[in-house]
């Protein structure tokens, strides 16, 4: 059974055995409350309106707090007025927990609400020898299967790390052997390299010497040229004498 209650302007579903938090009802904590605006009772299929609440219905409640909520700011702005108001409420709050739902001569309490749940709760299993059984058989083919992807994929790693070994070997022998093949390819370019220059150097150095050479013969033919015509003129001039 539960009904539909009007308070504090707001419009609230119960059953016995809820807490609620409403706008503030007068009242000590522990005071016991009547709620007579009943707008709606139901009791299992049938259903009673109110017009605006139903004869005879009533919610009792106690008081189990009276708080504050939190705090609600509002803000008001008028533009080119100078207008900025700011303020904030916080709402007086009972809380409240549902005793009973009384409708027509029934009254629906919070201990009856608990033995409804737990009658309308599945009753636990029990479970047999056979049913253990069956559970320690299941148990150990799980065990067996987990064995046996263990053992699969400890396989597998195996063999993905011999593959990548392998693969590993041969990467480096390829390396190796592409780094031998560049080394003597240079090698060979720079002893031809060396070669080259030195033939080079060495023409060079043939020319030069053989240039030298010829100047220094043709220094030394000039010379004789010039000794000649020294005498020749020297043995004029005794003569003229």
């Amino acid at each position: 059974m539960y009904a539909v209650i009007k308070t504090g302007g707001k419009q609230y579903r119960v059953t016995a055995g809820q807490i609620l938090e409403v706008e503030k009802l007068e009242g000590g904590i522990g005071d016991l409350i009547t709620l007579d605006d009943v707008l709606l009772v139901t009791d299992g299929d049938d259903v009673s309106i109110g017009q605006p609440t139903v004869d005879g219905a009533s919610v009792v409640a106690k008081i189990t707090g009276q708080h504050r909520g939190k705090k609600i700011l509002s803000f008001r702005y008028r533009p080119k007025k100078r207008i900025r108001v700011r303020r904030g409420h916080r709402q007086y709050l009972t809380r409240l927990e549902i005793e009973s739902v009384s409708f027509g001569g029934k009254t629906f309490n919070a201990a009856q609400a608990k033995a409804n749940a737990a009658a309308q709760a599945p009753a636990p299993k029990r479970k047999t020898a056979s049913t253990i059984e069956a559970a320690v058989v299941d148990a150990q083919e799980e065990a067996a299967d987990m064995a046996g992807s263990v053992s699969g994929l400890v396989g597998s790693a195996v063999d993905s790390a011999a593959d990548l070994g392998a693969s590993a070997v041969e990467s480096a022998s390829s390396v190796v052997e592409s780094a031998v093949e560049t080394a003597s390819e240079t090698a060979a370019e720079a002893v031809e390299t060396v070669a080259d220059v030195a033939e080079s150097a060495t023409e060079s150095v043939v020319d030069v010497v053989e240039s030298a050479a010829d100047t220094m013969a043709e220094a030394v033919d000039s010379a004789d040229d010039v000794d000649s015509a020294d005498d020749v003129d020297s043995a004029d001039d005794k003569e003229n004498a």
